[in-house]
């Protein structure tokens, strides 16, 4: 029989416990009582709802009463409806002339009858099985009307059977409309959701963890009737990688703890804890379980002393356990009932979402300070990058004149010797300018052929030429509402410098093989080691060009102009390196620091770094010395000859001389062969065919 809409309404007390327990006392020898005791576990429209523990040689009365120790709330139960108790050596049950009768496994019953393991007892349309141990509940029948289709709750039953004594795993405080019930139901039901609402407001507030554990326990202790209460957490936060099923089988931490009274706290058996914290296990309603160790822990005197108690997971919206909650109640309170068990669950779920929001917050912070650390770390690479280290009077020159140009839209001339920094004037006149937030964009003129470099500069269309598979955008557009550094500018080619030219002087361009003209607002920074004035007169470079790049002119004077600069640059380069690469190295000797400042330099700045940075790498100890650094000895002051006055070096033909020189331009150019045959003073064409015939001479 199911039960009508209003009985349905009023199944969260529709059975229930007397505020008395039954007669039940621990009997004194462990193993008779596991013989003796039994469970009824409670069914109401489909639903386990609860389950009371029987121990002999206690009765219980079933029926509409309220001095009935088991509840039912229906019209259709007598006020006593049956009885169950021990005879002999078995449970029985009787009828007590009941108007509707009793039904055991599906046989109505006129007087007294045995019950067996598993037996399903129907009364007024609630169901009820007996069984002799909790792993064997679960498995009594249907009564007939409800649903033959096993309710989520009852699958959970089957998988886990100690998790019978589960309830429900949401409150319905929380969730869909509220239950519609009048006189003192409906005034404990609007009490109850104004504390609720309360308790989340004052959760909000909650600083951390703690303070929140803190605030439930009080609410619950001055909510409910118990004797004890504790909250357990996971021992970590739960990962974001971790399933929830992953994060059951950790072990919950007792957090803290409430005492009503003289009782301690004492935790709940494992098993128990094993059964909510599983992945769907739900809230545990348990009563009448004085004595039974698989439902209670013993207190010092070896007795199991509470009569009721609540075990309610503190799970999120994603299934992921963060905790539990216990409550107690003994012999000098009230059990705890349904409503009970709605107001925990209702006050867990507050209270997960709470802890959730908490690690989440917690993240944010800890990505915050590590965002906030790694912006440190970036600025400050970003000040290296842009700063120019030094105190001599030519680079404090090259300062002031960065410093002046730099809020101006006018073109920049960058011209030193290679190594010297020019691109490092370039980046601080881009940061000191108000395109600091557009792109910088560099490029170096001299490593392309004239076509590439074409094609790099103003990009290409599909199919412009082989091999332009996609349309490819130029550094001119990459630029754009930025700066252009050009490096090696008296490297390009004539008929690409006209291009430039008219882009330089605010025409638009057309991409390689394209007929769309393209407009950008660019800054050009230019950058040459040769002499564009001397180009000029030799017609190598246009006239035209070099006075419309010629604007302001910056000249980076070469390292070995630069004096004691060479001791602050080389600890500069020194730091950075032991922060990259995790070494401890102090200072540099007095005898090495006379070496470095002796030594001419030709690869400037840049030949420095790589000095340092080889010394870094190569050093055990905590100080750099002569013997460290790397250094060309033809290069040291006071030597003129390209080589040691040393008769191995006198005795050499004049191929292996012009090999050996050749060898030298190229480390100095870094390889760049454009560069390396500028300075040798012969075509590049030759310099490749020199550079073929030592290969096959080798």
């Amino acid at each position: 029989m199911t039960p009508s809409p209003k009985e349905s309404s009023e199944l969260a007390s529709g059975i229930t416990p007397p505020t008395e327990p039954a007669n039940a006392s621990p009997p004194d020898n462990a193993a008779a009582s596991t013989t003796k005791n039994a469970y009824l576990v409670l069914r109401s429209a489909g639903r386990w709802s609860d389950v009371f523990r029987l121990s002999p040689p206690g009765d219980a009365i079933i029926g509409r009463s309220s001095a009935s120790q088991i509840v039912v709330r229906s019209e259709k139960a007598s006020r006593r409806h049956a009885r169950i108790h021990w005879s002999g050596d078995s449970w029985r049950i009787e009828d007590l002339g009941s108007r509707n009768g009793t039904i055991v496994d599906s046989a109505t019953i006129t007087g007294d009858a045995p019950l067996k393991d598993g037996s399903t007892i129907e009364i007024a349309g609630f169901s009820i099985q007996f069984v002799r141990t909790i792993e064997g509940a679960g498995t009594g029948k249907p009564v007939a009307g409800e649903s033959s289709q096993a309710t989520d709750d009852q699958l959970t039953m089957e998988m886990d059977p100690s998790a019978i004594t589960d309830r429900r795993s949401r409150s319905q405080y929380l969730y869909g409309p509220p239950v519609t019930v009048s006189g003192s139901a409906a005034s404990a039901q609007v009490v109850a959701h104004g504390k609720l609402l309360q308790l989340a407001f004052e959760l909000a507030r909650a600083e951390d963890v703690n303070e929140a554990i803190e605030i439930v326990l009080d609410r619950l202790t001055e909510n409910l009737q118990i004797s004890t209460a504790a909250a357990y957490l996971m021992h970590a936060p739960p990962s974001a990688t971790k399933s929830a099923a992953a994060d059951a089988n950790d072990s919950p931490t007792l957090t803290a703890t409430r005492q009503n009274g003289a009782k301690s706290y004492r935790r709940p058996p494992e098993s128990l804890i094993s059964s909510v914290s599983s992945d769907g296990g739900e809230a545990v309603l348990a009563r009448n379980v004085m004595g039974d160790r698989s439902l209670a822990t013993e207190n010092s005197h070896g007795e199991v002393d509470a009569e009721s108690l609540i075990l309610a997971p503190v799970r999120d919206r994603d299934g992921v356990l963060r905790g539990l909650l216990h409550l107690t109640s003994d012999g000098g309170t009230p059990l705890l009932r349904p409503e009970d068990l709605e107001f925990v669950l209702a006050v867990a779920e507050i209270l997960a979402e709470l802890l959730s929001g908490l690690q989440i917050r917690t993240r944010l912070d800890r990505s915050l300070k590590q965002t906030k650390r790694q912006l440190r770390q970036l600025q400050e690479q970003l000040t290296d990058k842009v700063r120019i280290v030094g105190k001599s009077e030519p680079v404090q020159k090259v300062i002031e004149s960065i410093a002046l140009a730099a809020p101006t839209s006018a073109t920049v001339l960058v011209r030193g010797e290679s190594g010297v920094g020019k691109e490092l004037v370039a980046a601080a006149i881009h940061h000191g300018s108000q395109r600091r937030g557009g792109p910088l964009v560099c490029m170096n003129c001299a490593a392309l052929s004239p076509s590439l470099l074409e094609s790099e500069l103003f990009g290409h269309e599909k199919g412009a030429f082989t091999g332009a598979t996609d349309r490819k955008q130029g550094k001119f557009e990459a630029a754009d509402g930025g700066t252009l550094m050009l490096d090696e500018i008296g490297e390009m080619d004539a008929e690409i410098q006209a291009k430039f030219l008219r882009v330089l002087e605010g025409h638009p361009f057309e991409r390689v093989g394209g007929h769309v003209p393209i407009q950008v607002d660019v800054r050009v920074v230019a950058a040459t080691n040769r002499d564009l004035r001397a180009m000029v007169a030799e017609g190598t470079f246009r006239q035209d060009l070099y006075y419309r790049l010629h604007v302001v002119e910056i000249v980076v004077p070469p390292l070995r102009q630069r004096g004691q600069d060479i001791l602050l640059l080389a600890n500069h380069f020194l730091k950075q390196f032991n922060l990259q690469m995790g070494r401890k190295i102090e200072s540099i000797t007095p005898e090495a620091a006379k070496l470095l400042l002796s030594y001419s330099w030709p690869g400037n700045i840049r030949e420095l770094k790589n000095v340092i940075e080889r010394a870094v790498v190569l050093n055990t100890r905590n100080s750099i010395d002569v013997h460290d650094l790397v250094l060309l000895p033809a290069m040291s002051e006071g030597q003129t000859n390209v080589f040691p006055n040393q008769p191995e070096q006198i005795e050499i033909t004049i191929a292996e001389l012009e090999r050996q020189h050749i060898d030298r331009v190229l480390q100095y150019t870094e390889g760049n062969k454009s560069r390396a045959s500028s300075i040798l003073g012969i075509e590049r064409s030759t310099l490749d065919r020199k550079l073929k015939r030592y290969g096959e001479s080798s």
